[in-house]
């Protein structure tokens, strides 16, 4: 049996390697720059899905700006299409309506105005008795200061005659 410090045998005839100086390894588990090294790659991940999500929400606020002011224009055409021929007389360029507020209800009844949209409309001939254009325009200003705007355009036929 050899009984150096290289190496000995045990009693079943199997090798046993001496580790003298050598630092003993688990074989199994993280060491801690592992751990700090996927921590920071979360934290990056989590960082940018953060980030996505913020843009996200301002991109539903500004589609749901635009359904609200588009929405608003066309109540404002239904109830120009529906005035009296003799009513709706040629405008020289946009004429500005009251503003209207976009409430939220609140809990227990109150409202906030979450955006104020301003709303303008202007008539022209197109074919002098018979036929007019009307544009209504519905503007607001975003958060960031951007300045937004929806045109509903329609021609209005003279079926009164007068």
């Amino acid at each position: 049996m050899n009984t150096s410090v290289d190496a000995m045998m045990d009693t079943t005839g199997q090798r046993l390697v001496a580790t003298i100086g050598q630092p003993r390894r688990r074989s199994g588990g993280f060491t801690l720059v592992e751990v700090v090294i996927v921590i920071g790659i979360l934290a990056f991940g989590l960082l940018a899905l953060s980030a996505m999500q913020i843009k996200a929400m301002h991109g539903g606020d500004r589609g749901r700006h635009a359904t609200n002011a588009a929405a608003i224009a066309e109540s404002r055409m239904e109830q120009l299409q529906q005035d009296p021929w003799a009513s709706i007389a040629v405008t020289g360029g946009f004429v500005n309506d009251p503003t209207e507020n976009n409430n939220i209800q609140l809990d227990g009844g109150a409202s906030l105005a979450e955006r104020t949209y301003n709303v303008s409309y202007q008539i022209t001939d197109v074919e002098a008795g018979f036929t007019r254009a009307i544009d209504v325009q519905v503007s607001w200003t975003e958060e960031g200061g951007e300045v937004r705007s929806v045109t509903l355009s329609s021609v209005r036929y003279n079926r009164e005659g007068t």
